[in-house]
């Protein structure tokens, strides 16, 4: 008689399918609570170019309570963003270096626009309602918070170049979204530049577009570039 052989079934693959729509339904979150939180505390009216004494009135006469809000709302966004760029880097990682670019650029976006961007946006709020109304210093972290976003492009382009190589060759993303990517990252870098002259971030609006249209292309083809 022969022992009836036993033979261990074999471990289930992770669901990169699930895994995929998890990260690109975090995607479509973070872009909308950033922009909702964009369209709660924006200080549109204290730009670069913004007389001192227009930038002090804007951020006494802001209301404290939804502009802090809306602040949350936006930072919650941003740290959204990173779960977004580890799923989506995760599925690329065969790429190699691009993928592993990408994901180390999207975190320096993250943190350059919340300290000192947001953070300084935060000081000079706090500092209006609490009795120190100095034009001078309100400008200066106005100026700080602005630039913080216009320098975060520059990262924010090397993400989206390095999700664009990564892309192309493993097969993840459609290539229209790689080459939109691409698109979008050139322009970036030299916008700082134009900070100065009053422009408003388009580009890093541009950036959060392409984020959601990925992100809603994933959560319906979740197993895209799955076979290579």
């Amino acid at each position: 008689m022969t022992a009836p052989s036993s033979t261990a079934a074999p471990a289930a693959a992770p669901a990169a399918p699930t895994s995929a729509r998890a990260g690109a339904a975090l995607g479509v979150t973070a872009v909308v609570l950033v922009v909702a939180g964009f369209a709660l505390a924006a200080a549109t009216e204290a730009t670069l170019t913004s007389p001192p004494e227009d930038v002090a009135a804007f951020y006494r006469e802001a209301p404290f309570l939804r502009t802090v809000i809306g602040g949350l709302v936006e930072t919650t966004g941003l740290v959204l963003l990173l779960t977004f760029a580890a799923s989506l880097t995760d599925r690329m990682r065969s790429a190699g270096w691009a993928a592993t670019a990408a994901r180390s650029a999207l975190t320096a976006y993250v943190a350059v626009c919340l300290a000192p961007g947001m953070s300084a946006g935060a000081t000079a709020l706090w500092l209006a309602h609490t009795g120190t109304p100095d034009p001078a210093l309100l400008t200066a972290l106005n100026s700080l918070r602005s630039l913080s976003y216009f320098i975060s492009l520059v990262p924010f382009a090397l993400f989206l170049a390095g999700v664009a190589v990564a892309g192309l060759r493993t097969g993840v993303l459609p290539r229209w979204a790689c080459w939109a990517a691409f698109a979008l990252a050139a322009p970036m870098v030299p916008s700082v530049a134009a900070a100065a002259l009053g422009f408003a971030d388009v580009l890093g609006l541009l950036g959060l577009a392409w984020v959601l249209v990925v992100s809603v292309f994933l959560l319906r083809s979740p197993d895209s570039g799955a076979r290579r």
